[in-house]
């Protein structure tokens, strides 16, 4: 899919995703990920209509010298968030970020290997109990 962006919007792409997500100490750039353009492929195999979203935004960031927060608040809002969701959604496709912000992953927590501490206890359901009954008869007709 990439593959059949122009060379203007991939350059308006690229902008986008330094002004979204540039990096940090934490988060790495989203530029810079291993399989930056497959992950794009992927999200626009995933959903045409968000991919159509952000091509069009990538066209209009590529019109821009330098690309600012302020220009974006400027385009149309319904195609900028389908193409922030786009990205975003794109950008934790991979797995270096899941990572690098500690996400851990889809695992199974079986209740037989639950801890004590995870376990419902009286303590946990005092304040709930504490409350009292809060049923409320339904009036009736007479």
């Amino acid at each position: 899919m990439t593959e059949t962006m122009t060379i203007t919007c991939r350059d308006g792409a690229a902008r986008l995703a330094d002004l979204w997500f540039p990096g940090t100490a934490r988060s790495p750039r989203m530029i810079d990920l291993p399989g930056y353009e497959s992950l794009l492929n992927r999200a626009m195999r995933a959903n045409p209509e968000l991919a159509q979203a952000f091509v069009e935004v990538a066209e209009l960031a590529s019109g821009v010298d330098v690309l600012t927060a302020k220009d974006v608040a400027e385009w149309p809002t319904e195609i900028v968030e389908a193409a922030w969701y786009f990205l975003t959604s794109t950008y934790y496709m991979a797995t270096e970020v899941r990572e690098a912000v500690g996400y851990p992953g889809q695992r199974r927590n079986p209740v037989a290997q639950a801890t004590p501490d995870q376990m419902v206890d009286d303590d946990l359901l005092a304040p709930v109990l504490a409350m009292g009954s809060t049923y409320v008869p339904t009036p009736t007709v007479d």
